[in-house]
This record gives C-alpha cells, sequence and structure tokens, in this order.
C-alpha cells in the first residue's frame, strides 16, 4: 500500500520546527555578525560527539569571506522553502527574496534584499571540507560541498534583488540527503525570530543543537564545553580566552534574559577553562499549536499560552486542563482563574491530586494565583518588550490565524501584515483587540469591521 503524501498543512509544520543537524552542531556558519576584511578561511579542530573532528571552510574575499552572522538565519529558511516545496529529491526549488525575509521576520527593505543576496552569494562560493565529521547513514563520512549548490535569479536592471525577483536554489546533496532520512532536530524558529541581536539567534541556533539532537532524545538539561573547543565550534576569529568571552558576553546576556539560559558559569583560567550552561525555563521543546489553542481557548493570552506549551506535551496539557475543570466543577472559587490555571499546569508537587484543595490551605491558595497573575502579566509584556517590530507582527499574524480561522482570506491576512509594517496597525493592540472579541462571541463582527475599515 502506498504511503500517502503529506498534507500541505503538515508540511508548513514540520518546515517551521526542523533543522538540519549537522550544520546546527558543527557550527559551519559563524557565530560573530561581523568578521575581519579578508577573512576568507578557517580550519579548526575540536571534539564532536565524543570523537576529533577536522573542519574547513574556502570562500572568496569578493563575496564578503567566509559564511557568518545573517547567514545562520537565510540558511536555516532555505531548509523550510524546501520542505515548503515538497522535499524535492535533487533539491531544487524555486522562492522568492521576500518569502526568505519573511520567513526570517526581516524586513522588506532595499538593505535587507542586498544582505540576502550577499548571504545567498557567501552560501553557494563558500566550500566546506569536513573530515570524518558528517554523520550519515549511521557512520562517521568525510565530505566536501556547497551548502548551496547551485543558484540562479531573476533581478533589477541594476544587478539587484528585489521583491519581483525569483530564486531557483539547490541545496548540496548532503544536506538534501540527511533532510530526506531525518537527521535533524526540532528548532522554535518562533523564539530563535524574536531576539535581538544576530549574534544571540546564532549562538542559540548551536545551543540548541548541542542541547536536542537525534542521538540525544531527552533534552540536555547543562551542557559543558571547552572555551577553545567552544570558540572553534562557533568559529569565532580570534581565539584569545578573553576575547571570546566578550565576543559571546552579548550573547549570554540576552538569553538569560529571554530565560533560554538560566546561568552561563566559567570554571577555571585561560585556556583550560569550561563553559558551564544551564538551561532555563523557555528552553522547552517546540510547542504543539493544538496545545496553545487550548490554552488560548480557557483565555490566556497567545504569549502565555505558547510559553507554557512550549515547555510542556500536549498530554501533560490536556491532563491538566482535565483537571483544573473538574476542580472548578466541583465549586471552587479560584481568586484569578488565569493564575488558578497556570498554577494547576505548573504544579509538580501532587497538591492538586484531588478535586479540591483543602479548607486550610485556601488563603495561601488564592496568594499563589495572585502571583501566578501576575507573573504570566509581566512575563508577556516582557516578551512583548523585547521583541523586534519583525516578530511582533509575525506573532500577531498567528494570533490572527489561530482565532479566526476561515473567516479571514489570504487576501485580509496580507492587508493585516501590511497594515502592521507600515504603522498603521499596532501589533500589541491588534492581539488585545481578537482577544477581546474572541471572549464576547464578536469575531466575525471585527472581520466585517476591518474590512469596511480598508473600503473606506
Amino acid at each position: 500500500m502506498a504511503a500517502s503524501r503529506p498534507s500541505k498543512k503538515d508540511v508548513l509544520a514540520r518546515a517551521q520546527h526542523l533543522d538540519e543537524a549537522n550544520v546546527a552542531r558543527l557550527g559551519l556558519i559563524s557565530i560573530q555578525e561581523r568578521i575581519p576584511e579578508g577573512y576568507a578561511s578557517w580550519e579548526e579542530e575540536f571534539e564532536f560527539l565524543g570523537k576529533p573532528v577536522k573542519l574547513a571552510c574556502y570562500a572568496s574575499e569578493k563575496v564578503g569571506g567566509v559564511p557568518h552572522g545573517l547567514d545562520n538565519e537565510v540558511s536555516l529558511a532555505l531548509i523550510a522553502l524546501y520542505f515548503n516545496a515538497g522535499s524535492p529529491e535533487d533539491g531544487t526549488f524555486t522562492a522568492t527574496p521576500y518569502q526568505i525575509l519573511k520567513l526570517m521576520g526581516l524586513d522588506t527593505s532595499g538593505y535587507y534584499y542586498q544582505a540576502l543576496k550577499e548571504s545567498l552569494m557567501r552560501l553557494t562560493t563558500a566550500t566546506y571540507v569536513l573530515s570524518e565529521a558528517w554523520r550519515a547513514d549511521g557512520r562517521w563520512q568525510s565530505v566536501t560541498f556547497r551548502y548551496i549548490e547551485k543558484l540562479e535569479y531573476t533581478s533589477s536592471a541594476e544587478g539587484k534583488l528585489d521583491r519581483a525577483s525569483v530564486l531557483r536554489i539547490t541545496l548540496a546533496k548532503e544536506i538534501v540527503r540527511s533532510l530526506k532520512q531525518n537527521y535533524v532536530k526540532p528548532i522554535d524558529i518562533e523564539f530563535m525570530a524574536s531576539l535581538r541581536r544576530p549574534l544571540s539567534r546564532a549562538l542559540y541556533r548551536l545551543l540548541d543543537a548541542q542541547r536536542f539532537s537525534p542521538e540525544n532524545p531527552a533534552p540536555l538539561t547543562r551542557f559543558e564545553v571547552n572555551l577553545m573547543e567552544w570558540a572553534a565550534a562557533c568559529k569565532i576569529v580570534h581565539k584569545r580566552p578573553d576575547k571570546v568571552r566578550r565576543t559571546l558576553e552579548p550573547a549570554h546576556e540576552e538569553l538569560m534574559e529571554r530565560r533560554y539560559l538560566q546561568s552561563v558559569e566559567y570554571i577555571g583560567r585561560g585556556q583550560n577553562q569550561t563553559i558551564v550552561y544551564v538551561f532555563g525555563e523557555e528552553a522547552g521543546g517546540v510547542p504543539d499549536m493544538e496545545a496553545v489553542e487550548l490554552l488560548m481557548a480557557e483565555g490566556l493570552s497567545f504569549t502565555s499560552a505558547y510559553s507554557l506549551a512550549r515547555r510542556y506535551p500536549l498530554a501533560h496539557i490536556k491532563d491538566r486542563l482535565e483537571r483544573y475543570r473538574s476542580i472548578l466543577a466541583s465549586g471552587y472559587k479560584p481568586k484569578n482563574r488565569l493564575g488558578f490555571l497556570v498554577d494547576v499546569i505548573r504544579d509538580e508537587s501532587g497538591k492538586y491530586a484531588r478535586a479540591l484543595p483543602p479548607t486550610s490551605a485556601r488563603r495561601v491558595q488564592a496568594k499563589v494565583e495572585e502571583e501566578e497573575a501576575r507573573r504570566i502579566e509581566e512575563e508577556a509584556e516582557r516578551e512583548w518588550q523585547n521583541m523586534p517590530k519583525e516578530a511582533q507582527v509575525r506573532r500577531a499574524v498567528q494570533v490572527a490565524q489561530l482565532l479566526l480561522r476561515s473567516r479571514l482570506s489570504v487576501g485580509d491576512l496580507e492587508d493585516l501584515t501590511r497594515l502592521m509594517e507600515e504603522g498603521v496597525l499596532e501589533p500589541r493592540r491588534l492581539v488585545e483587540e481578537l482577544k477581546e472579541a474572541a471572549a464576547q462571541g464578536a469575531l466575525e463582527e471585527w472581520v466585517q469591521s476591518f474590512r469596511r475599515g480598508l473600503e473606506g
């Protein structure tokens, strides 16, 4: 019996959540936002999955040197577009620069079109030579390839990419084979896009590849690595220990601020230092959107629902929602319903094993609910403030799609996105309006009002 083809919805969901494991974990693209002029090659040796590996990259000064910075996000967007295209056998697919920039959560201005062209050229011209470092078919292999095997594109009269350009891209056969054989790892693109700095996004990709990999089905809670080996994995140019630490510091700060990392500790001195990363509460799995929808249906904000769904699997969310409803049905009236809901979901002490909290604990319980309610609101506000404008727009569009579903046409979504990008609509205000309309059962009226506003 022939296997059924995955639906477009399945392919799109898969595309948003997968990264090729070799590229991500070997750190083939330098995390540095900028590299010295003329820096067109590197050769590194370090330990990877318990064995020494040798890696090299040979690029061209004329296209900006070795892949770095923004190239991390471009390479990840290309994997998403490959899946969106139905995983073609030869690795060839078409896309537009606009699609790539949108996937990356970047502004579609002239500057980023030029930056994208430079990035694509680096990924097309740089050659990687990996010795006993590429994992395929359960074995270590030596491979030589370019990330983009072939690139064709249409451009303006001046040779620039623009909104009308069309790209035809062929990924390296080594990467295509990994994707076909499911040698991949999940990645939370929504969280990655919400980070402010390219350095933070690149380090997040590399760290998350160590935390969660095909060889480690249970995500690591901590990761220890020698400082100089980590500098090699990150492809940091200057290898002096103090400079390595200074290079990593801004990304460490943002990832701790966003609670992906709980702590970063250096043990030892000089080149013998070890970095100890302890992952934080935001370093959960990729959220199940069904869990997000269930939590939003109970009244939680998208940000809070998304955060909880990242930390807890769908089965846990469903079990705790059933327990929460059972407690309410038994007559318990929480002081703050949403705070109580979050406390039930997060509880690890077993205090909700019975349907109703004991009378002696009601006062303490009310205080817990108030604290949880305040905390989720503070988390939501902090996350919105930390997100760049592009990520806020992406988040608001996702909320609109979740709440409005078939009520919203593709044209409506395009208009919503455009108005937010132009500053006519504020993403946070849009989310609040939609939540209020959902609570009042007035989503259809909201859509009609939105369309009338466009006409007049």
